[in-house]
């Protein structure tokens, strides 16, 4: 199972690749997908052929990311293998996997803190882990941790992207980690294990990169034929509603707080989400772009009314609208919610 971040365009992959190949030039091939999330689009523009640059500021996102643009075949984990003393066959990725999978629970940070056990130290239950998939978790993110001098950086992404689409698999939650269940789901009780994730090649002579920043530290670093910007739209920041993803990536045992031992977040806050700060968040990145096209996927509930995105993006150049209606991404079954939303793609060509 993998993991869908909010707003992911999972459902709209086919729409915003076939209108950026229809409104840019034939010849434009280095992209910059500039929010990444959870790498939909970074794997499209992989597919048809585009040397993709992706950034994102949350750790969990960069590291999903870069196991797809990374990974151009399965690897060969040699060092770990040699390490370990790993008996391989002819695959050594499931082996290794299979290595994981089978190893001893430990009682650490995600067993203590977000399974049941947290009532010892904190007089709070929380139930986003059983016990026993709480320390299967830590056991597996030690591991991998205690490898991260005998794993190359392509290979140590595939192993935490495997191991977050499995907790994704066991998570107790409604859609996000912003809350727990106070029940157990029949999901949730299932064993964690970890799985392969599908290797997508890309095209000889094309170049792949990830970082993990604040796009306001990158979007004027490097020219691109083309910005593909998938800023964030409502006032729920990623950062702490996917906040138990980002522990388990860095593990970094942060103080954390609150009913939900929430890590602090604001530090990785986005100016999208605020309805006062989203516009000029918007001018800002347009101000630093260095591209022919600039191309944005925003819906009609954002923060950011249409017609100040047309004005904001008209002062740079020629713009072309085209309009998708899909169904939302719902977190909860909340039924006075619109069951379908309008996904704009802004497609900018830039004249300064």
């Amino acid at each position: 199972m993998g993991i869908e971040f909010l707003g992911n365009k999972r459902q709209l992959e086919d729409f915003i690749i076939s209108n950026i190949k229809n409104h840019t030039d034939s010849n434009c091939i280095n992209c910059l997908d500039a929010f990444s999330g959870s790498g939909s689009v970074s794997i499209a523009l992989k597919k048809n052929g585009y040397s993709v640059t992706a950034n994102d500021f949350l750790a969990s996102a960069s590291v999903i990311t870069s196991a797809v643009l990374l990974n151009q075949s399965e690897p060969r984990f040699e060092k770990v293998i040699t390490k370990e003393h790993i008996e391989t066959g002819s695959d050594p990725y499931n082996s290794v996997l299979n290595y994981l999978n089978a190893l001893e629970g430990k009682s650490g940070f995600v067993y203590r803190n977000y399974s049941p056990a947290s009532v010892n130290n904190s007089d709070i239950e929380r139930m986003y882990f059983t016990e026993e998939n709480a320390k299967k978790i830590d056991a597996i993110r030690m591991k991998i941790l205690e490898w991260k001098d005998y794993l190359e950086k392509n290979e140590e992404a595939l192993l935490l992207t495997d191991l977050i689409h499995a907790v994704s698999g066991v998570s107790n939650i409604a859609g996000t980690y912003g809350c727990y269940m106070k029940y157990w789901k029949k999901k949730a009780i299932a064993e964690i294990r970890l799985k392969k994730s599908e290797i997508i090649p890309g095209k000889l002579n094309r170049h792949y990169y990830v970082t993990n920043e604040n796009i306001d530290n990158v979007i004027g670093n490097e020219s691109y034929d083309i910005i593909y910007a998938d800023p964030p739209y409502t006032k729920r920041q990623y950062s702490a509603y996917y906040h138990l993803l980002e522990t388990i990536v860095l593990y970094d045992n942060p103080e954390i707080e609150g009913s939900t031992g929430l890590r602090n977040w604001k530090e990785k806050s986005s100016d999208f989400c605020y309805k006062r700060k989203a516009p000029r968040a918007l001018e800002r990145m347009l101000s630093k772009a260095k591209c022919k096209y600039f191309v944005m996927s925003y819906n009609d509930e954002g923060q950011i009314q249409h017609e100040k995105i047309l004005e904001i993006l008209g002062k740079y150049g020629e713009i072309t609208v085209k309009e998708a209606e899909y169904k939302r991404y719902k977190s909860n079954s909340a039924s006075n919610q619109r069951k379908d939303v309008i996904e704009r793609l802004y497609i900018l060509r830039m004249e300064k």
